[in-house]
């Protein structure tokens, strides 16, 4: 089934649940659920996470027209020049600046990424951690970050297309301070939807996202209980979770606390099935291979090693196996929950952020378009009727193969 327009792609991402009381979605005009469920076995494609990455799979005319783009910005500074307004793209005049924020992972700029995409969702994952601004989750509920909030919700008004927040993204993910007081954590989603709502801010639906980490497991030694964290139905669109682990992986230290990353999606799965909403997949890259180069190294010491050590080459049809089939795989046998997915495909190897020395682990280069045979079986994938592809700047749904 073809995507006819725009009014097509606001029902396809905003609407969550497929039955039951409205939703925030559709509280925000984008439409009503009986015209389009997205618990239906269809399922978006977005593509991300940064302008670099997603020019380059546009550019190349790989590939179909994403479904979504994502971007990121930071909500406490969206007000600071001085940040590029932390990516978002606009002034406090709500005008667009041609400058994009670069914290050493690709440039960022949501209303450039918006406007680049015309056919497609944007993704917008909006961090509120505490990392760079302690205490500051207290104070988004004090009221003292209003003027910021109401920045996010111009930007949503100004760039009229569909806008999915994954806001506070990967709440139990260790590595994020602050999230770690999920009752905080809680009320804070809520005051932000609900200053967002009473702004009458329309187009945009909500992703409360899970990192469903075995890494994070492993650093805490134990498995929290996402629920913990849920901040309400009324508030909650879409759930959400991360895939970067193969369900196949293990940590070198086999007395260590471990969960399989099929095992902690499976969790979110469930309280999503239970609450009636959709599951994006918003952020899956195969961590520790690169695609240029076929190559798989050492990701972490916590999991495997030295990072980018351990060097040794895979086959096309090795590395497709052990990442990409069980991905889809695992999609396939969920697909009456799963109804987005959001492939970050960059080089993370040429990222100062995650590059050398390897700080953050090592990520390695996702770019399905950098080897022949990957992406050949990823556009055949990308052709079966079960994926949801966005406008071509022609204004036509593009199928696997065609250029933009």
């Amino acid at each position: 089934m073809k995507i006819s327009g725009l009014p097509s792609l606001l029902l396809l991402v905003a609407v969550a649940g497929a039955a039951g009381g409205k939703t925030n979605a559709q509280n925000n005009g984008l439409g009503a659920a009986a015209q389009f469920d997205p618990i239906s076995g269809k399922t978006l494609l977005v593509i991300g996470q940064e302008l670099t990455a997603v020019r380059g799979y546009r550019a190349s005319g790989c590939c179909p027209t994403p479904a979504g783009v994502t971007a990121y910005v930071g909500l406490y500074d969206l007000l600071n020049p001085a940040t590029a307004y932390q990516g978002l793209g606009i002034d406090t005049q709500s005008r667009p600046v041609a400058e994009d924020a670069e914290w050493g992972g690709g440039p960022t700029n949501a209303y450039t990424m918006a406007r680049e995409n015309p056919g497609s969702a944007l993704v917008l994952a909006v961090n509120i951690t505490e990392n760079d601004h302690p205490g500051a989750l207290s104070r988004v509920r004090e009221g003292h970050y209003d003027n910021e909030i109401g920045q996010l919700g111009e930007f949503i008004k100004l760039v009229q297309q569909p806008v999915m927040l994954r806001l506070g993204y990967e709440f139990d993910g260790v590595w994020n301070q602050g999230y770690e007081d999920a009752k905080r954590y809680r009320k804070v989603f809520r005051y932000i939807v609900s200053r967002l709502r009473e702004l009458g801010t329309s187009g945009f639906a909500t992703v409360w996202q899970a990192s469903a980490s075995p890494v994070d497991d492993l650093l805490e030694n134990r498995s929290e209980n996402i629920e913990d964290w849920y901040p309400g139905d009324d508030v909650v669109d879409w759930m959400g979770l991360s895939w970067f682990l193969s369900p196949h992986d293990r940590p070198a230290d086999t007395d260590a606390y471990y969960r399989s990353q099929d095992s902690l999606s499976d969790e979110v799965l469930a309280f999503a099935r239970a609450r009636r909403k959709p599951v994006m997949i918003a952020e899956a890259a195969p961590q520790g291979y690169d695609l240029s180069n076929l190559t798989e190294r050492h990701i972490s010491p916590v999991w495997d090693g030295e990072a980018a050590q351990g060097k040794q080459q895979v086959s096309a049809d090795e590395l497709w196996s052990r990442w990409f089939q069980p991905l889809f795989d695992y999609i396939d046998k969920n697909r009456d929950v799963i109804a987005a997915l959001a492939y970050i495909n960059t080089n993370w190897d040429a990222q100062p952020m995650w590059g050398a020395p390897y700080t953050q682990g090592y990520w390695g280069d996702s770019r399905v378009q950098q080897n022949a045979e990957i992406l050949a079986r990823w556009n055949t994938e990308l052709a079966r009727d079960v994926w949801r592809h966005g406008e071509s700047n022609s204004g036509t749904t593009q199928t696997a193969g065609e250029s933009p």
